[in-house]
């Protein structure tokens, strides 16, 4: 219960990139879920955070902003999809190497979403940045 409360609040007060992170963070943390149930022949576990994993990447292929992102999104499109066939494929098939590729292609595509954040924390905040309530209850930033 705490645990998820806890939980709760660090999605509710996160940066957009430490957002992503934690997406990528979980869909690791259940592939290898995944890859221990297979192994301990568990495969009511094994089809429960396969499922948690599928779907953490398709949200975030859904998530994809094409028109902002262009041809990174075009990619990260085409390399989400790939990730989803090898974890179906794993699944199916009861096969670790293809759990472990998509672990490992995620954990490529982590490392560097980290990267991004530690550079968002490294710029400084411009003295003549106004954070200003919303009537919607969220904010908005003006320069």
């Amino acid at each position: 219960m705490i645990n998820n409360a806890y939980r709760e609040v660090a999605v509710q007060t996160a940066s957009q990139i430490k957002l992503v992170i934690m997406l990528y963070e979980g869909a690791i943390r259940f592939l290898r879920e995944s890859v221990s149930a297979i192994q301990s022949k568990d495969l009511d576990r094994k089809r429960q955070t396969i499922d948690r994993a599928v779907a953490i990447v398709q949200h975030l292929q859904e998530t994809l902003d094409v028109d902002r992102g262009g041809q990174v999104a075009a990619d990260l499109n085409r390399l989400y999809t790939y990730i989803t066939s090898r974890i179906l494929d794993g699944s199916g098939k009861l096969d670790i190497a293809s759990l472990e590729e998509a672990i490992k292609l995620l954990s490529t595509l982590l490392a560097g979403w980290e990267q991004a954040a530690e550079k968002e924390q490294e710029r400084p905040v411009s003295a003549n940045l106004v954070v200003q309530r919303t009537g919607t209850g969220g904010f908005a930033v003006h320069a």
